[in-house]
């Protein structure tokens, strides 16, 4: 068994206004994802430009003592942790303080406040900003694991700015951590499994040589990690990353150093087309096995149009199925150019 890429084309067929009349096939692609047979949808783009939403005013409305990740309120309004965890109730590591989720999604949820700067721009993202943020949650993880051993599946997420989800600007990263999976950790480790039980290979190397191979989707190698462009992504954009761990002990500040370089040259590709916002997830085994590997995706989050339309609909939400403007192998041409400087 090897990876298989599977796209099926449906063409509708009507008299298009916008070209006087003319009766023309339009195209809709549906893809299937190599690992888990789930379908994403290439649909057609008009061509419309993504407009970067400036959070300046907003930022200056909800800084300061109104924010409780600013300087003047992290170490007093945010909630600490128990004593046998971090005997001062919060870990802190250069400008980045976690502490725990006052709303928590998991059995195990800290929040890291990343830096001191209340509104981050993201052109203003820094290498070591980045990876001591990443770094710290990592310190916090291996806590929770030495604690609970019954931890079996860890993740750390990155809501940017309100079309994201994001609640406070004041940038920061979720930790999760649990012996629950998520509905994607489930799945993922599933299918892995059984590609490698029938394979006997790992499937994300796998992803990675015939990505290189077929030359499509493979963006760079940035030190540990090998970065492609999703063949079903789950939304306009949706880079992966492939992490040279398999599981959270073998995690170093080396992968946060490659993590970080990365993400900014992303975030300089997505100010030039107009994207100021962000989702991303990293998935992290948290114990070692030969099927699974540590890896990363982001996806861009936006609102279309004079209405500010939402990117995501009953597709995504209901149906389950990813809905995309953009074509994944024209995206890899334009993102590649940002990491052969």
């Amino acid at each position: 068994m090897s990876i298989t890429f599977i796209a099926k084309e449906e063409f509708f067929t009507f008299h298009d206004p916008m070209q006087d009349g003319k009766l023309i096939d339009r195209k809709t692609e549906i893809r299937m994802d190599p690992l888990t047979g789930e379908t994403s949808r290439i649909i057609f783009d008009p061509g419309a430009s993504f407009t970067s939403i400036d959070y300046s005013e907003l930022a200056t409305q909800t800084a300061g003592s109104k924010c409780p990740f600013c300087i003047e309120n992290v170490h007093t309004v945010t909630p600490k942790f128990p004593n046998d965890l971090t005997k001062d109730g919060r870990i802190i590591q250069g400008e980045a303080v976690v502490f725990p989720n006052l709303f928590p999604y998991s059995k195990h949820n800290a929040v890291v406040r990343m830096c001191d700067q209340h509104y981050v721009k993201l052109d203003e993202f820094t290498t070591p900003m980045i990876s001591n943020s990443f770094s710290a949650a990592h310190n916090y993880l291996n806590k929770v694991i030495a604690q609970d051993p019954e931890t079996a599946y860890a993740s750390i997420n990155w809501n940017y700015l309100p079309p994201s989800g994001g609640s406070i600007l004041h940038p920061h990263i979720h930790v999760l951590a649990s012996e629950m999976p998520t509905n994607y950790q489930l799945i993922t480790l599933a299918s892995s499994e059984q590609f490698y039980t029938e394979t006997g290979r790992n499937y994300y190397d796998t992803l990675i040589e015939s990505e290189q191979d077929i030359g499509e989707r493979f963006i760079a190698t940035v030190g540990s990690i090998d970065w492609v462009h999703a063949f079903a992504p789950k939304s306009h954009i949706d880079f992966i990353g492939v992490l040279g761990a398999s599981s959270l002990g073998e995690l170093t500040d080396t992968n946060w150093q490659d993590l970080a370089e990365s993400l900014t040259g992303f975030f300089n590709y997505f100010e030039s087309i107009g994207i100021a916002s962000f989702n991303l997830a990293l998935f992290i085994p948290v114990s070692k096995n030969s099927s699974d590997r540590v890896h990363v995706r982001i996806v861009p989050r936006l609102t279309m149009g004079a209405l500010q339309t939402s990117d995501m609909n009953v597709f995504n939400l209901l149906h389950g199925e990813p809905l995309s403007l953009k074509v994944p192998e024209e995206i890899t041409k334009e993102i590649a150019v940002y990491f052969s400087k």
